[in-house]
């Protein structure tokens, strides 16, 4: 069984919405593919306050008003559209979320999709809503306060609707202004009354606004429909001045009206006055009478007059140059419609302005993310969500913040501009001479009355970004590699598009920032952190340890550490330590003892325990007592742990002894015992802790210790006054414990209090680490975890990541463990060999760790612990559209196309090219250029020590695209050789080319040869030498059996084709070098990405967000469905193997694939054991009975396979499990009530704790 879960969560950010979801506070909602997040809009910036899993595709987010406050109305996507009502409520400890209060069913199996447009709208007086997602019908939805909102199909004749909006009209109307392609595909606008109380939509067009057909020279058709921004009335404060007749008033008011965006023209169609409205009223009664009379002539002269009226041209009121690309968002900024916000799909931020008298005013502001949504807040601060680039949230300066002596924008050729002086001087003359004389013709009249808007130019941005958010979308390819070779991959993907191409370095675990080297210094084997004084807060030195000495260091500056010179120092430095730590004096009063502070040191070192004292004044360590020689009873110490008061030893042949400091500053033995096993003899000591669980306390209650051959740990009790070290429990362990630490992850202190975490945490010889959760009271060690970090022996330091107590664990890798979520968690942290780590906190680095590596020592911060690393290489208009990774060359080889940002109707100029960058620093290699007209589409790193050898190289196939031309008949397979020579640049060289009659749509290596999908065909290619120079591809075998295609991956001998038109087919490679088919599936899935997967098994995701596996069977030619599964998202890329470490697998998970899908999803395949998978099979049954998604949305129904009609009822999901939804069971209350299900049937067997170990494995794999 295969389970798919979440390991990024899609980041795309779709539509937000301004609301006020309490009285006194408003919040910024963002709806993402699968999520609906709330954000408080505070003084410092936006607080996320809680966000809501939906199950479906969530396509726009609305705030619905109720009374002082709102809802937020929720629009999913096909194939199951459900308008979602949500409500913003608190619980009794304060803690926000978001409530499904109502929903509305909206699916219609034999209507058709909505082609250009699937949107809701809602009323400003919040009574109704409409949404437009299915072709020639609307669904009006009307709410009641306290009721469940009642719905109505309403059938509308405009078929293909591009945009819609609310008129603003008056409070007891209704109207929606309709933008449409009528059937001679001209772009109509006109608007349509609603009759509430009948849930109807006039026949005729509303007489609000003139019918017209908007010119296809301003309105080109392009990707982004137009939008329709409703404007409402406006009375000029200066319309009342009696200098002004009432000609003049309604020249500098407005009616209100609607503004038409997405043209080289931005218009303003103004409402009708109440006299054109009566008029227009009068001539449709007149048709009307004239249709229904049955008169063939009056009939056939009522429906030419309709024609005519129809035909139209659109005569704006207003109307300005839009000197850009396609606008995809817009927002007022006033309630009263004066000013708006728009951007483009190029990420440019303008603000529209009416005048006064009315004109219109562009005003660049700069270069945002290309905005998908835009949000104005508050006091000029604006959000704007993105698929294409980060989300971000802006301050509009009134001034330039920055590039002050460049434009804000560039403006094309053609488009005039005016600078912003001349504003205000040409609207003071505009105004005197509007009252010294009223008689102009037609052309002065317009130019007076501002017809023609103006774009003005500007210098300098005027926008500054105050926050922004990681955003992965959209991932059109993807590799994996370990960069660091820390043992964990990371992944690389090509994000983004527009002005916001990027690649994305993404890996899991925690971020060491590091801050200070210190060379020189190899073999470490321990190093600590001690402080001139007991209870100084501030470290001093740094104590490091190789197998022969001792290394003293002191701090003297945030770029000077100063090592000590041990001659002088009193500090034994010619042999190594085992342990050291800063202790307090004690002192005896009244009979009774007490400790006070001190600059007293315990160094322990395999001959002696030493005490030492630190002089501040002359900076150095003087000897206050040899202390305890082991040599004199014939041992020596090999295993020591220290605590304020007490030091425990391991000695030689099996003994472990417990000494404090007396008054007088002597060792004083209180407590021992002698290990012995009847067949081994004395055991000898491995490794011991005595930290204590409260660190308020200068004791421990209890010893962990660890013995030799054995592979066993012991916990002794220290709350005796006997002599005897008695023992509480005793446990084995798969390998040698190296290290052991007794540690405490709660902020409680003792037992009695809820948040006590006390953890015994073993490190062995074999790289792993073995948790146990101490039950105090009984003396018991339980919840054993286990987790590898390589194969070299683990060791542990105490330290505060982000806040929260934690320890790292390190051995050939790092991890920082924390308790979180109730249960310990472990982070990997990406370090190359530590060996040994510390915590300090001195003045030049708080807070820090220092590491031991074979080579130095490094000083940085843990940051991060639950949180994905993600570094981001933007490229600006270079748009990554392929990656791969070249190991030899270590080099990622990047085909980008690079658009330059056109204004509407203009051709775009596309340039295609391949960069080579080192896949350390990204920086820039090498690169290649295509020629015009020609775009890369595939890449392929080749190693050059295959069965067939190509030479290591860089391979590429391209496509040449021709005018008018309906399948690819040009393109190109090139070889390039990357030339690093000494003191020169590296160059690529052209090594061979061969012309492919189409596109190159994927390139793999099959045993050196080279795999091309190339249009219909599968072409197999080999490279050769001729005349001992010359490099050719010669065409070795050809397989012609699909539509198109477009998928193809290789493992060993055998290739899967997946065909976009078709399915999926199995080919393999015989002897001769000839292409086979196996098997193939004849049934279409349309598949978009296939993959191997298990034992000759084939994964694929399609065009309706589905994803599927076939079986393949050695006696048959047809591929056997064994999986199918609605993933709600598009995967572009999958990719073998996954996120973690090799050894961090176990039996019951093992991670097959990772995919990436258009909305920034990253995700994980797993296979899951057989004799686990059925449990879990029937526990994500019980669990979908009881945990209902919003919307009333069930889980096996939103997992079942879906299609553009919908979900069916006769196809479940089979063959995967739901991941992520089986992890609510490590959350919810009682998740015991899962287990029992409705019936005896339904009852699971394997215990509660069981699962709970298999899901936190799961949780841990991503």
């Amino acid at each position: 069984m295969r389970v798919v879960a979440t390991f990024h969560q899609p980041s795309s950010v779709v539509s937000s919405a301004r609301c006020s979801l309490t009285a006194d506070q408003e919040f910024l909602v963002v709806g993402k593919t699968n999520r609906i997040e709330v954000f408080s809009l505070q003084a410092d910036g936006l607080r996320k306050e809680c966000s809501l899993e939906i199950w479906g595709r969530v396509v726009a987010v609305k705030a619905l008003p109720v009374g002082d406050t709102s809802k937020i109305l929720v629009l999913t996507d096909h194939p199951d559209p459900r308008l979602i009502v949500l409500g913003y409520t608190t619980d009794g400890e304060g803690r926000p979320s978001l409530v499904s209060k109502h929903y509305v069913e909206l699916h219609d199996r034999y209507a058709r999709p909505a082609e250009f447009v699937t949107d809701v709208l809602v009323h400003s007086s919040g009574r109704i809503a409409v949404v437009n997602c299915y072709t020639g019908k609307l669904k009006l939805i009307k709410f009641r306060e306290g009721k469940k909102p009642e719905v109505m199909d309403v059938s509308i004749p405009e078929l293909y609707i591009v945009a819609l909006t609310f008129l603003q009209t008056e409070s007891d109307s209704y109207a929606l202004g309709i933008l449409h392609f009528n059937h001679q595909r001209q772009l109509q606008l006109l608007s349509r009354d609603i009759d509430l109380d009948n849930y109807e939509i006039s026949p005729t067009p509303s007489v609000t606004i003139r019918s017209c057909i908007l010119p296809s020279s301003t309105f080109p058709e392009t990707e982004s429909p137009p939008l329709l921004v409703p404007v409402p009335p406006y009375a000029s404060p200066e319309a009342e001045d009696d200098e002004y007749d009432d000609e003049e008033d309604s020249r500098r008011s407005h009616r209100g009206g609607v503004l038409v965006l997405g043209g080289r023209k931005i218009l303003f169609i103004e409402h009708e006055s109440r006299e054109q409205q009566e008029v227009k009223r009068g001539k449709q009664r007149r048709v009307s009478e004239r249709l229904s009379s049955g008169d063939s002539k009056q009939m056939l002269k009522a429906k030419e007059k309709e024609k005519e009226r129809d035909a139209r041209k659109a005569k704006p009121r207003l109307r300005v140059n839009w000197p850009w690309s396609e606008i995809t968002a817009c927002c007022p900024v006033d309630p009263d419609g004066r000013r708006f916000l728009i951007g483009d799909t190029y990420g440019r931020l303008t603000m529209l302005a009416f005048t006064d008298p009315p004109s219109l005013l562009v005003v660049p502001l700069g270069s945002t993310s290309p905005a998908t949504s835009l949000t104005y807040l508050t006091s000029q601060v604006l959000f704007v969500g993105s698929h294409f680039g980060e989300p971000q949230l802006l301050r509009v300066s009134p001034t330039p913040v920055s590039d002050v002596d460049a434009d804000t924008l560039p403006v094309p050729k053609g488009v005039a501009t005016v600078e912003p002086a001349a504003l205000s001087a040409g609207s003071s003359a505009a105004k005197g001479k509007g009252r010294a004389d009223r008689d102009w013709d037609m052309e002065a009249r317009e130019a007076r009355e501002g017809k023609d808007g103006k774009v003005v130019s500007t210098k300098g941005s005027y926008v500054e970004a105050v926050d922004r958010w990681e955003n992965v979308a959209p991932i059109v390819d993807a590799a994996m590699a370990d960069l660091e070779g820390s043992g964990q991959p990371q992944i690389i993907t090509c994000s983004g598009g527009r002005n916001s191409g990027s690649l994305k370095v993404i890996r899991t675990g925690a971020d060491f920032q590091e801050r200070a080297v210190v060379e020189g210094l190899a073999n470490v084997t321990n190093i600590w952190a001690i402080r001139s004084r007991f209870e100084d807060t501030v470290d001093s030195h740094i104590i490091a340890s190789t197998l022969e000495e001792t290394y003293v260091f002191r701090f003297d500056s945030a770029e000077s550490i100063t090592r000590l010179d041990p001659s002088t120092d009193g500090l034994l430095a010619s042999v190594p330590t085992l342990a050291i730590k800063n202790i307090p004096r004690r002192t005896t009063a009244g009979g009774k003892s007490a400790y006070v502070d001190s600059s007293l040191v315990v160094q322990v070192t395999p001959q002696k325990l030493r005490l030492v004292e630190y002089d501040k004044a002359l900076g150095l360590f003087s000897l206050v007592s040899e202390g305890w020689d082991a040599q004199k009873e014939g041992r020596s110490i090999v295993a020591a742990d220290l605590n304020a008061s007490q030091v425990v030893l391991g000695l030689g042949r099996g003994r472990l002894a417990l000494y404090n400091l007396s008054d007088s500053r002597q060792f004083q033995l209180l407590k021992h015992r002698d290990f012995a096993d009847a067949t081994y003899g004395p055991l000898e000591i491995a490794a011991v802790s005595c930290a204590p669980f409260d660190p308020t306390k200068n004791y421990a209650t209890m010893i962990a210790v660890s013995f030799w051959g054995t592979n066993r740990v012991a916990l002794l009790s220290l709350n005796t006054a006997e002599t005897y070290l008695s023992t509480l429990c005793e446990v084995g362990v798969p390998s040698l414990p190296r290290s052991l630490l007794l540690h405490n992850f709660g902020a409680s202190r003792s037992r009695k209090e809820p948040d006590f975490r006390p953890h015994l945490l073993a490190g062995l010889a074999d790289g792993s680490v073995v948790s146990f959760g101490i039950r105090e009271k009984e003396g018991a060690l339980a919840e054993q975890k286990q987790f590898s970090l390589g194969t070299a022996p683990v060791s542990f330091t105490t330290c505060v990541v982000d806040g929260r107590k934690a320890v790292l664990a390190s051995g050939s890798r790092a991890s920082v463990m924390y308790w979180d979520r109730q249960r310990l968690n472990q982070s990997p942290v990406m370090l190359k060999e530590p060996v040994v780590a510390a915590s300090i906190n001195s003045s030049a680095y708080p807070s820090c760790l220092v590491l031991g590596t074979p080579s130095s020592l490094l000083i940085g911060n843990v940051r991060g612990v639950d949180k994905m690393q993600i570094k981001t290489v933007p490229l600006g208009l270079e748009n990554p559209r392929r990656i791969s990774h070249h190991a030899q060359f270590k080099a990622f080889i990047i085909a980008c196309t690079r658009t330059t940002p056109p204004r509407i109707g203009d051709a775009e100029d596309m340039i295609s090219s391949l960069k080579v960058l080192d896949d350390t620093t990204f920086n820039p290699l090498a690169s290649f250029a295509c020629e015009p007209g020609e775009e890369i589409t595939a890449t392929l790193a080749l190693s050059g020590g295959d069965e067939h050898p190509s030479p290591c190289s860089i391979c590429i196939g391209t496509v040449e695209f021709q005018v008018d031309e309906r399948e690819p008949s040009a393109g190109r397979i090139i070889l390039f050789s990357l030339d690093t020579s000494a003191g020169s640049a590296p160059t690529l060289r052209m090594l061979a080319s061969r012309d492919v009659g189409g596109c190159v749509y994927q390139l793999v290596n099959i045993r050196g040869m080279i795999a091309a999908a190339v249009n219909t065909s599968v072409i197999l290619f080999k490279t050769e030498t001729i005349n001992d120079s010359t490099l050719q591809l010669r065409k070795v075998s050809e397989w012609n059996h699909n539509y198109i295609v477009t998928s193809l991956v290789c493992k060993g001998r055998t290739l899967v084709v997946g065909d976009a038109i078709s399915s999926v087919s199995v080919l393999s490679l015989d002897n001769n070098g000839q292409l086979q088919c196996k098997a193939r599936d004849y049934a279409p899935v349309w598949p978009v990405a296939v993959e191997t997967i298990g034992n000759g098994g084939v994964i694929g995701a399609n065009s309706d967000c589905n994803l599927f596996t076939f079986a393949r069977s050695s006696d048959r030619t047809t591929l056997e469905r064994d999986g199918s599964y609605h993933i709600g998202d598009v995967v572009n890329k999958f990719i073998p193997g996954g996120l973690g470490s090799a050894d961090l697998t176990n039996n019951l998970l093992e991670s097959k694939l990772v995919f990436f899908t258009s909305a920034g999803r990253i995700g994980v395949v797993f296979e899951m054991s057989d004799d686990i998978s059925l449990h879990m099979t029937a526990l994500q049954r019980n669990m979908a009975k009881h945990i209902i998604g919003p919307g009333n949305t069930f889980h096996p129904k939103w997992r079942a396979p879906a299609n553009s009609r919908g979900h069916t009822d006769a196809e479940a999901a089979f063959g995967f499990l739901d991941g992520d939804f089986l992890e609510h069971y490590l959350s919810v209350p009682d998740p015991h009530k899962f287990l029992a299900g409705d019936n005896e049937a339904e009852r699971i067997s394997i215990p509660g704790p069981q699962i709970q170990d298999v899901l936190e494995k799961l949780q841990s794999l991503h």
